[in-house]
């Protein structure tokens, strides 16, 4: 019988890509997923989907029940929702995961968390790097749950990998690229200081490489990485490609990051009033963490996870744009449906 791996956040944009690979694996890929999640790619693919909620510990225990891995890169990214939401999910949601491979005897749990962990301090920084503020409770949140992943893996029961990825980007990108390609067509799209910041980007199948060697590989047991392609392109780079790639005009409007951050604080603050008032599920145009993914530079070191596990980014930019541009171009233009 194949190992069980259990996935969470699988209907997601990286999950969705670690779900595929890890099914080629020959790994049979157990998906923790809400009811009200669509979960048709999941079940084409051949996993199977086991309902459930990270805010709900008991859900989590039946799906980890005899899996031998776990890959939990389920998580709430907001900076507008309120802090009790987003600790359910990012911290509490990731020590029910970890309480459930316990109990369940899982071998190796791969964390998914972020390099916004380190506060976007706007200078090179590597795993040693330790915050002095946060922007944001997302940030803040994420680094919690890497304590408690540290906690259940210096218990000894667990061995356990974090992976903090920089900018993902690729084909099914809805939050990233979607965005921008929308942003980019109706000619809104703002850069923040002319987009000089650099983006950190790394492509979705070098992230998942990385995660498949998280996953099998014994050195990696306890430690952290930083996932990047280690690139040097900037905002302004990316979307210029991407508006030339869909014939667009690049964009003209910019902002400086102080400016852009106090409308960003504003208008959080703003939607989530209206959200208590309306029910408004939309998030604001523009958020503090928006303002700091692309106004700070993204330069962290990946020698770690080069040095440590023998990583190399597979996709280059260029092979990487064009493929995400081909995706980006049919999301934007659906096939009409037949009359």
């Amino acid at each position: 019988m194949s190992e069980i791996c259990l996935l969470t956040g699988a209907t997601g944009f990286i999950g969705g890509h670690l779900a595929r690979r890890l099914v080629e694996s020959g790994r049979h890929v157990r998906a923790l997923a809400r009811p009200t999640s669509d979960t048709g790619d999941l079940e084409r693919l051949g996993a199977e989907v086991a309902p459930g909620d990270l805010s709900d510990p008991v859900s989590i225990a039946r799906a980890a029940s005899g899996a031998t891995h776990i890959v939990h890169c389920g998580a709430l990214v907001s900076d507008w929702a309120t802090v009790p939401e987003i600790r359910r999910i990012n911290v509490e949601g990731t020590r029910h995961v970890l309480e459930a491979a316990l109990r369940a005897g899982v071998t190796r749990v791969v964390h998914f968390s972020s390099t916004d962990v380190y506060g976007h301090p706007n200078r090179p920084v590597d795993e040693s790097h330790a915050p002095s503020r946060f922007s944001n409770w997302y940030s803040r949140t994420k680094l919690e749950a890497e304590s408690e992943v540290r906690r259940a893996s210096s218990a000894g029961a667990i061995e356990a990998v974090i992976l903090r990825p920089a900018t993902i980007y690729g084909p099914g990108s809805v939050g990233v690229v979607g965005e921008i390609g929308k942003a980019v067509r109706a000619r809104s799209m703002l850069l923040i200081d002319r987009g000089r910041a650099v983006a950190g980007l790394c492509y979705i199948d070098n992230l998942v490489d990385a995660a498949m060697l998280a996953l099998t590989q014994e050195a990696a047991a306890g430690r952290t990485f930083n996932v990047t392609d280690g690139l040097e392109v900037s905002w302004s780079r990316f979307v210029r490609d991407l508006a030339h790639g869909l014939g667009s005009p690049p964009p003209r409007f910019s902002l400086p990051y102080p400016v852009a951050r106090g409308l960003g604080r504003a208008m959080e603050q703003s939607y989530r009033l209206l959200r208590t008032a309306t029910g408004l599920h939309t998030p604001p145009l523009l958020s503090r963490q928006a303002v700091d993914v692309m106004g700070r530079d993204q330069s962290f070191s990946n020698a770690r996870l080069r040095e440590c596990l023998g990583w190399e980014p597979r996709v280059g930019y260029e092979q990487g744009l064009t493929d995400t541009l081909a995706w980006l171009i049919a999301w934007l233009h659906p096939p009409a449906m037949p009359s």
